[in-house]
């Protein structure tokens, strides 16, 4: 178990959700030609999601790296990690409609915890790690990954 594994999101489900932003800046378009304002939201709003689907889309710019030392979480070219000392067991979590892989930090992390109060209100824990529907494989698979990890690797 001591190897480096790498997840990425679902190429395929991320362009499909690219294709259907930029379906949803056509009809924008099609509703501001036809001098309705309701356009402009559509354009803006799919607009970011054209962006930000197709940035996903290039190399590198997200994935969950996992390895005995700790884990990294990328997003959008931004990176961030975390030692398997630092955080607690990883658990499963609904929002919404979707479910998604969360963790409180432990007593030893001594880092930053933006959010962390708000969070541990709305979903139980302080952190996400991935939302269910973009990756490639379950949210409980990736649960027990990372559980067995920290296990291994450095949990108190």
């Amino acid at each position: 178990m001591g190897q480096t594994l790498v997840f990425r999101p679902s190429r395929r489900k991320i362009a499909g959700m690219l294709l259907a932003s930029f379906a949803f800046v056509v009809g924008g378009i099609v509703l501001i030609r036809s001098g309705h304002w309701v356009g402009w939201l559509s354009v803006a709003v799919f607009g970011l999601g054209v962006v930000v689907f197709a940035l996903q889309l290039l190399p590198q710019s997200a994935y969950l790296r996992v390895g005995p030392a700790g884990f990294t979480v990328c997003t959008l070219f931004r990176a961030h990690s975390c030692r398997w000392s630092d955080v607690g067991p990883f658990k499963v979590a609904r929002v919404g409609p979707k479910d998604m892989v969360v963790f409180s930090f432990s007593d030893r992390y001594r880092g930053p915890r933006h959010l962390g109060r708000l969070n541990t209100t709305l979903v139980g824990a302080e952190a996400a790690v991935a939302v269910d529907g973009t990756w490639n494989i379950p949210m409980e698979e990736l649960v027990a990954v990372l559980n067995r990890y920290r296990e291994s690797y450095g949990a108190v």
